[in-house]
């Protein structure tokens, strides 16, 4: 496929990352890389990430706020994925806190309120990404900055 001019490139990776929950968050402990994987969801086009406030990914990111997400994709048995750069940080508003716990759906699973002391909220403000589409062979990259 030709490659994309970038307003269309940024709604074509937007799509997917609506559609595909899973990645793969990677932090900085000291000077060794640290990935797992982790559920991305948005509220109201912010990105966002629920976590244990005990798991070290939170100190990591409060020692370092540079982070990426990789996003696997799959489609007609092609893969592809997208890595967004950006920063993340810790979400302390009770507000923010509360909307974002009515949109993650494993919310309830794992804690019993958005003023849990267990529930820590990451907000995830990516600012780059490179996109191979499922099936292709080179990689694309915007510019996703948010003004």
């Amino acid at each position: 496929m030709a490659r994309t001019n970038e307003s269309a490139l940024q709604q074509e990776i937007m799509a997917w990352i609506r559609q595909n929950q899973y990645v793969y968050l990677a932090t900085c402990d000291k000077q060794q890389p640290r990935v797992r994987p982790v559920v991305l969801f948005t509220v109201e086009d912010r990105y966002f990430f629920a976590t244990f406030t005990g798991d070290s990914k939170v100190a990591q990111i409060q020692n370092n706020k540079l982070v990426e997400a990789c996003v696997p994709l799959e489609e007609d048995g092609h893969t592809g994925y997208i890595r967004l750069k950006g920063r993340a940080s810790i979400v302390n508003n009770a507000a923010l806190k509360a909307e974002a716990s009515e949109r993650c759906y494993f919310f309830d699973e794992y804690f019993s309120g958005y003023d849990d002391p267990d529930y820590t909220l990451i907000e995830f403000d990516p600012d780059y990404a490179e996109y191979l589409r499922p099936g292709e062979t080179y990689c694309q990259s915007c510019n996703l900055k948010r003004y």
